[in-house]
């Protein structure tokens, strides 16, 4: 009894089928025999009806080759007048510069896939032209110049009859090319042409893309020029066709049929006027295998049984596969849920045999790197808040203000110097802030890796106090701006000391101007030669002390930048003559006799007037000093050489030794000069003013030298740029509006007996 219970249920257990197989499996099976069916069906309807119009297709793809043959010519004709449009084109050919010309339409050709281009003049004349050398692996060029292309087609077609985009065929050693020819213009003077050539192999294989036709090209005679069907030269008469067809084919314009045997297979041709442009090249022709088959009844029921077989075997293979990627998909669904629910040791353990696979082991994979990433995201966010807390230290270390802006000028980092200098105010749109506002946008020299100055530190006056600030752009690698950083100082202190020791420059040279002046005027009423000398000395001392507090101040204060923000026109005689009363009464002092000579007038220079003044009155104290009493010195203005006003101050002084001339416009270098006696001339100074004054010439951009020769005296020539004089009139200073014995001497007397000429 027993033994039959146990046997009933292992035949149950044998004969278990799941609910979805017995559901799924019946929907399949009656799936697949109504697509076998209905594909029988389908395919018999089809095969029945299938017919294929060789005519059709062979008038469809010459239709189709004409229109990529129009296609072809707009191409070369454009890439025609790209060519003769280049910049330097035109003026080449003028000057016959054939090696740049042959550098230029090689890159041209390379850039276009050109095979050839040609320039030549107007008579047809090739100055320069290139050829692509035939299947070379690099590609290669050859160049050639001086053909004589007068006759060719393309280049008669404008020079006879003004076609523009006349097209040409060219047989060369290496095969035939077909030529494009524009005009080349220069003002609208005609200079030469240009033809841009593509070998005729190229061009069939651009316009004949479908596959399933051939391309033969003919000339008027009927041979032919070029074919792709693959014949050797025994065979390839047989393409040859009747002179006949060709005319008839070139005359109505519309294809022309006829059928072939080439090689024992027939072939159907359609022949069509090649024309390239409006000019007619030859005839093309498509060709097309008679040999399709057609579908008979048997193929047409093999065709429907296989048809429905393979629409039942596909169905079982659907039903199959779907049924394996279920289960799959399953584990992959599975895993991705727990993944989300936060299990990041969930694996699918799938293989990647197929796409099913790969998305799983890509899930699997996909886990092992964001949990990865994880890790280290948490590693270097721990590292992060370590390196912005010493940053912040370090910030709030710093003596000086520091700010941090994002792009759109949010306070993003600010340390308390910063803050104290700023003010409290919760606002911190502060004028400092917009800074690089104000600065050039330029970036300047690199600070650190990514910082980039904007400008030179701006001072800024704020509650009181002087503040300087240097604005600085953050940048990334790719030279995108994402900040900028203000780097703030108190410099209240510097400017009140700059302030005072301004102040006490200018009373000093106040203070010692004062008796000098006293001592000029009395010093002509008083007999007694003793005090006239003594007065004269005491004279020479002050002066030459209140010129070294002049370039005391010019040595702290000048930058050679100022000069071209205080710039005008100055009328160079004025300039000369207002130099002329600063000194006047320095060498009357002196015992020196100041005079000019004005030898081209009506010249304007363009130059900070304060400047020059003071870089001119530098070259004139000099020629005070080393001059002896009763000697003379002249300012002149003497010719324009190319742009610059020349001009000169020279004195009958003792001269400069040749060891002290290669120094003198070394800062802070003192000479040993030597006068008649042979004893070394001491006078105050610190060494400064030639090498000033030769800063401030360069910088209005002139040019200063000195000749010289010892015991006969020194010239100093400086010159600078001329420029038109302003639209309101200038003062301008005449013989009697000027104080004192400063002279202009006229222009025909002579003055060789004050100085030798050098």
């Amino acid at each position: 009894m027993a033994t039959n219970i146990n046997r009933r249920r292992q035949i149950r257990k044998l004969r278990f089928i799941s609910l979805r197989w017995r559901m799924t499996f019946p929907l399949a099976l009656l799936i697949m025999l109504m697509a076998m069916i209905g594909a029988y069906m389908v395919a018999s309807r089809l095969a029945s009806g299938f017919s294929i119009s060789e005519e059709n297709v062979l008038l469809q793809s010459s239709q189709a080759i004409a229109n990529r043959n129009v296609e072809e010519y707009t191409r070369l004709r454009s890439e025609a007048q790209r060519v003769a449009f280049t910049v330097g084109i035109g003026e080449a050919i003028q000057t016959q510069q054939t090696d740049s010309l042959h550098q230029s339409l090689e890159a041209m050709a390379r850039t276009s896939a050109l095979d050839s281009i040609i320039v030549t003049d107007t008579t047809g004349i090739e100055v320069a032209g290139i050829l692509r050398v035939r299947n070379s692996e690099p590609i290669d060029y050859a160049i050639s110049t001086q053909t004589d292309l007068s006759t060719s087609a393309a280049l008669r077609a404008y020079l006879d009859e003004g076609q523009i985009g006349a097209s040409g065929l060219s047989q060369t050693t290496q095969g035939l090319l077909v030529y494009v020819s524009v005009p080349l213009q220069i003002e609208g003077e005609f200079v030469g042409m240009v033809l841009v050539g593509q070998w005729l192999p190229t061009i069939a294989e651009a316009i004949n893309t479908n596959g399933l036709s051939e391309l033969t090209f003919y000339n008027a005679d009927g041979n032919v020029l070029y074919t792709t069907v693959p014949l050797n030269t025994e065979t390839l008469s047989e393409l040859n066709t009747s002179p006949a067809i060709i005319r008839q084919s070139i005359t109505n314009g519309q294809p022309t049929q006829a059928s072939l045997d080439i090689a024992n297979i027939p072939y159907r041709i359609v022949y069509t006027p090649f024309n390239f442009g409006d000019n007619t090249l030859g005839v093309m022709g498509t060709m097309l295998a008679d040999n399709v088959p057609f579908a008979t009844e048997i193929g047409r029921q093999m065709i429907a049984l296989f048809a429905a077989m393979l629409a039942g075997a596909s169905v079982i293979v659907v039903f199959i596969a779907v049924s394996r990627m279920t289960g799959r998909m399953d584990k992959i669904t599975a895993t991705a849920q727990a993944l989300a629910g936060g299990v990041k040791e969930a694996r699918t353990g799938l293989k990647a045999v197929d796409e099913i696979g790969s998305m799983g082991q890509a899930l699997d994979t996909y886990a092992a790197v964001t949990k990865h990433r994880e890790d280290n995201f948490h590693t270097m966010l721990r590292r992060q808040r370590r390196e912005l807390n010493y940053f912040m230290a370090v910030m709030e270390a710093m003596p000086d203000g520091v700010l941090v802006q994002d792009d759109n000028g949010r306070v993003v980092m600010i340390n308390d110097r910063a803050r104290q200098l700023l003010g409290t105010q919760p606002d911190f749109q502060h004028p400092l802030l917009q800074l690089e506002e104000r600065v050039t946008q330029v970036l300047g020299s690199a600070l650190a890796p990514g910082i980039y100055a904007l400008g030179n530190p701006q001072q800024v006056e704020h509650e009181g106090k002087m503040l300087s600030a240097q604005a600085a752009a953050v940048m990334t690698r790719g030279e995108r701006r994402i900040g900028t950083v203000l780097l703030i100082r108190d410099i209240t202190t510097e400017v009140q000391k700059e302030q005072k020791r301004d102040q006490l420059l200018t009373q000093l040279s106040a203070d010692i101007q004062q008796p000098l002046a006293s001592l000029a005027q009395s010093a002509p009423h008083d007999t007694g030669q003793m005090v006239t000398d003594f007065a004269r000395e005491i004279s020479r001392h002050a002066a030459a002390l209140q010129k070294m507090i002049v370039d005391m101040r010019e040595l702290t204060r000048y930058n050679p930048t100022d000069v071209q923000h205080k710039q005008r026109a100055l009328q160079a005689q004025t300039l000369l003559l207002a130099v002329a009363n600063d000194w006047r009464q320095i060498a009357q002092a002196a015992n020196l006799d100041l005079r000019m000579i004005i030898e081209t007038k009506g010249m304007f220079v363009l130059g900070d007037e304060a400047r020059l003044r003071w870089a001119i009155g530098n070259i004139v104290d000099n020629a005070i000093k080393y001059t002896p009493s009763g000697g003379a010195l002249t300012l002149e203005i003497r010719a324009v050489i190319d742009g610059m006003l020349h001009m000169r101050v020279r004195d009958n002084g003792v001269g400069i030794s040749e060891d002290d001339l290669a120094n003198i416009f070394m800062p802070f270098y003192r000479g040993t000069p030597i006068d008649s006696d042979g004893q070394v001339i001491r006078v105050p100074g610190m060494g400064q003013g030639l090498a000033l004054a030769r800063q401030v010439i360069a910088a209005h951009g002139g040019m200063m030298k000195v000749k010289t020769r010892l015991g006969v005296g020194t010239a100093v020539y400086f010159a600078l740029p001329i420029t038109s004089g302003e639209s309101f009139a200038l003062p301008l200073f005449g013989e009697d509006t000027m104080e004192g014995e400063t002279l202009i001497i006229p222009e025909d007397v002579e003055i060789d007996n004050l100085w030798h000429k050098s």
